[in-house]
Parts: C-alpha cells; sequence; structure tokens
C-alpha cells in the first residue's frame, strides 16, 4: 500500500507570515555563441547499433567531477529533525497503487551511471551514463503499455551529425514536452564543453527524425539539470569556481519546424550573477519543470535551490528556520538587455540539517550491504526534478532534497515542500514534512503531483542490511 499525500492536508499546520529575501541584483541576460543552426538527424533509431551490456571482467568508468568535497562542518549536530513526528502523525493510509510498469535502471559499470528518464504518449525512454569506449549516454525505449523494450540501448552520440557531440561525455537528461508532443535529449560532450540537444521533429521518436543543436559554454557544464517551460528550455549547471550557472535556450523557434529542415535558435542566455552558498563545494540550481496546463501568460522560468543558514554560512542564522531560494527568469531571446534573473521572496521552512557526513562533508555516505562502497546521497541540490502545475486558482511548486534527520548519525531523509500562491502573488510555503520512518536511508528523491493535488514522494533507499533501490513511502 502507498502513500499519497493530499495537498488538500496542511501536514505541519505551518503558516508563514513572512519571507526573507537576499539583496542579489537582477542579471540581464550574457549572450552565449551566436544564433545556433539545427541540423536535422533523418534516422530510423531502430537501425542504429545496439550497445553491448557491461559484463563482469569489462572496464569500469569514474564519471569526471568538477571538483571533490573538502568542507569543514561549521553547525552542531542536530537530536532529531523538527518535522519527523508532525509527519509520521499526520501520514496515514494512502490508497492502493497498481504497479502498471517497473523499468530497469540501466546496467552500467559507471560511477555514478545518473538513471534519467520521462513518460510520453506511448513509450518511456531512459538514459544512463554509457560504458567505455563510448562515454556517451545510453539511450533505451521501452513501450509504455506493455514495458518492452522497443529499441536500444544506443550510444546518444550516434545521432550528432558532426563536431565534439559526436564524443559524448554522459551526464544525460529526457524530457518530454509535453505541450509539444515532443521529446527532448541532452547530454554533454566529452571535449569543447558542449551541450548537446536533440529534439524529436514529431511526436514518433523512433522514425519521426531528430533535429541536432550544439550549444557552447566558457567552462565545463558540470551536471546539468533541465526544465521544460512554455517560453525556453531552463537548464543549470555546476561551474565550482565562479558559481551556478543558469540558461535560456530558444524553445519556440526549437520546434517551429518548416516540415523540411530544422529552425534555428536564437543564441543562448546565460546568468551567473547568483552568489556562491559557502560550506558547499557543488553549487547549483534545479529548475522547475512543467506539468499540466502552461501557467499564465508572463510567468517566468524558476529555479530553485535550498539554503541551511548555519551550512551555508549565514550571518545571522535563525535556529528554527531555514529556506529555499526561489528565483525567476524572464528572457528576450531578441534583446538580451531585456532578460533578467533576480531572486524572488524566499520560501520559509522549519529548520533543517544538510550537513551530512561531518566533520569533513564526503561524497560516500549513504551505506550497503555487505561492506560496499558508501553512496552519495547528493546533499546540495533540490532533487531533479522539482515541478510546477497551475490549478487556475492556485499555483504550485513542489520539490524535495536530502537532510539529516537526526535521529542516528547522518541519516538521510527526505524534506519535501509545497508552495502555492494565487492571484499573482509571491509563493510562501504551504507544506512540508520530513520523511524517514525507519533507519534506513532515503536520497536522491523526486516528487510529483497530479491534477488532483495528491502528492507522491519518491526516492532511493539503502541501508547496511537493505540493497539500494528505488521505493514510496508505504501506508500503515
Amino acid at each position: 500500500m502507498a502513500l499519497l499525500f493530499a495537498a488538500t492536508v496542511l501536514f505541519t499546520g505551518r503558516a508563514v507570515a513572512s519571507a526573507k529575501v537576499d539583496a542579489a541584483l537582477p542579471a540581464r541576460g550574457t549572450v552565449v555563441g551566436k544564433p545556433v543552426p539545427g541540423r536535422a538527424v533523418d534516422i530510423d533509431l531502430r537501425r542504429l547499433p545496439t550497445l553491448s551490456p557491461w559484463a563482469t571482467g569489462d572496464p569500469e568508468r569514474e564519471m569526471p567531477r568538477n571538483v571533490g568535497r573538502a568542507v569543514e562542518s561549521v553547525r552542531p549536530r542536530i537530536q532529531s529533525d523538527t518535522l519527523l513526528e508532525l509527519q509520521a502523525e499526520s501520514s496515514g493510509p494512502g490508497p492502493i497503487l497498481t504497479v502498471v510498469q517497473n523499468f530497469e535502471g540501466g546496467s552500467s559499470a559507471v560511477n555514478p551511471n545518473d538513471p534519467t528518464g520521462d513518460i510520453g504518449n506511448a513509450y518511456f525512454i531512459e538514459a544512463v551514463n554509457g560504458n567505455a569506449p563510448t562515454n556517451s549516454s545510453a539511450v533505451t525505449l521501452y513501450d509504455k503499455g506493455s514495458g518492452s523494450v522497443v529499441l536500444g540501448p544506443f550510444a546518444l552520440e550516434t545521432l550528432a551529425p558532426s563536431g565534439p557531440c559526436t564524443q559524448g561525455l554522459g551526464e544525460p537528461v529526457v524530457l518530454f514536452d509535453h505541450l509539444a508532443g515532443r521529446w527532448v535529449l541532452t547530454e554533454v560532450s566529452d571535449t569543447g564543453n558542449r551541450l548537446c540537444v536533440y529534439t524529436s521533429r514529431t511526436a514518433d521518436p523512433v522514425t519521426g527524425g531528430w533535429c541536432f543543436y550544439e550549444f557552447q559554454d566558457d567552462q565545463f557544464p558540470d551536471s546539468p539539470s533541465w526544465g521544460v517551460w512554455p517560453t525556453l528550455y531552463a537548464a543549470a549547471t555546476n561551474k565550482n569556481s565562479q558559481g551556478p550557472d543558469v540558461y535560456a535556450l530558444d524553445r519556440v523557434n526549437m520546434l517551429s519546424l518548416d516540415g523540411v529542415g530544422c529552425p534555428t535558435a536564437r543564441p543562448t542566455q546565460r546568468f551567473e550573477n547568483a552568489p556562491n552558498l559557502p560550506g558547499l563545494a557543488v553549487e547549483s540550481f534545479t529548475p522547475v519543470d512543467l506539468d499540466g496546463p502552461a501557467p499564465p501568460p508572463g510567468t517566468p522560468a524558476y529555479f530553485v535551490r535550498h539554503r541551511d543558514e548555519e551550512l551555508n554560512g549565514d550571518p545571522s542564522p535563525d535556529p528554527s528556520t531555514d529556506r529555499v531560494e526561489l528565483w525567476a527568469l524572464s528572457v528576450d531571446f531578441d534583446n538580451a538587455g531585456n532578460s533578467t534573473f533576480s531572486q524572488e521572496p524566499d520560501l520559509v521552512l522549519a529548520d533543517f540539517d544538510s550537513n551530512l557526513c561531518p566533520p569533513i562533508i564526503q561524497f560516500e555516505c549513504v551505506p550497503q550491504p555487505d561492506g560496499a562502497a558508501r553512496l552519495d546521497p547528493i546533499l546540495e541540490l533540490v532533487m531533479l526534478r522539482a515541478s510546477y502545475r497551475n490549478f487556475g486558482n492556485r499555483e504550485v511548486i513542489l520539490g524535495t532534497f536530502q537532510v539529516d534527520a537526526g535521529d542516528f548519525q547522518d541519516h538521510v531523509a527526505q524534506r519535501w515542500f509545497e508552495a502555492r500562491r494565487t492571484g499573482g502573488g509571491a509563493f510562501a510555503l504551504f507544506q512540508e514534512g520530513t520523511y524517514a520512518p525507519d533507519a534506513e536511508h532515503r536520497f536522491i528523491g523526486a516528487t510529483a503531483m497530479d491534477r488532483r493535488g495528491d502528492i507522491l514522494l519518491s526516492y532511493n533507499v539503502s541501508s547496511e542490511s537493505v540493497y539500494p533501490g528505488s521505493a514510496i513511502p508505504a501506508g500503515g
């Protein structure tokens, strides 16, 4: 029995009367490069070579990272997350959920393998970091109804006509643009600092053809995350030394097919005015991805990141609260001087502890059985995907991230949140919770909201007695 969180129930009873905002000034868009011509890829994907599965003895692969963590602990350990008991009291048995399909999370000997996928009208498309010698993302198409493999896995780099993207590095993201009924596949190049983007020319990703776009960046675009918005494709990367970058790609022209070729995208705009957060060695925003109907006209695209006031160096941290930053991106692709990326009022949450694995924050924290290497909880980011839904009488932003539950040392839990606004005002916290009903670790979570307003929380789970896997809360 699974637990669906009904959005009409206020779990914590916390009302938000005020919000904090830093004095970050709106940034104007920086034009990155020149217009990017789309190049048609007329190919039946079933004709692409199928990658051989990894077998014992084949080479293993470590994904490159911009930086390793070596950050001293700067806050005391908490005894228990204040929302744990409230979450337990407010969580009741949910409706029985039947698993319709279960898709393998990709088999590759890559650390990490970064599985990603999305569901369209007829297919589920999945991508993972690929094995040597190609290193490119391995993409598999499944029939949504039967769960059977339609084709793949194939190397995403085989869709690139020429240039650095013919040597893909991985870090894929799969998106289904439901407003257009089209697919978007992305990865980064092994050399040349390229964001490699492939958009399906029709609703049929198998035989309908693709458009290829190669976007130049100034540094290696580490750990990219993506979101769909009516006016743009939103992206964010970790740049380490220069802080988090966000990007706006010309979705409108990228989808405006003339029936023959692929249109030219107006120059990408990049924004890098958001300040670094002390205490983190990996920094990035998470784009808010669209679910359901389009937002009201003129609504900016949103990005989120959580802020632990003690860990992230606030000069006067409030011991009872922390926050999620909300940033708004408005883009004029014809005149970057009219584009802005600015901070909205923060969402004020109950205090949380993001300082996992002190005294030195590490990549390896979550245990596995049999003494296997520990796993990265990804403490820095709101998880992909954060989502937006327009209900007409209200707008909702939903997300989740990793915190220390505090009842066990470095006990990784999910802090989820729902923000709302009505009448075009500011978003404010509506409800939140911390989910950690036992000693198992719950990390790399995801949230979704259906058209009835029900929230579903999912996550990875692992412990010294439980092998890593995906799960959703059990009703009880």
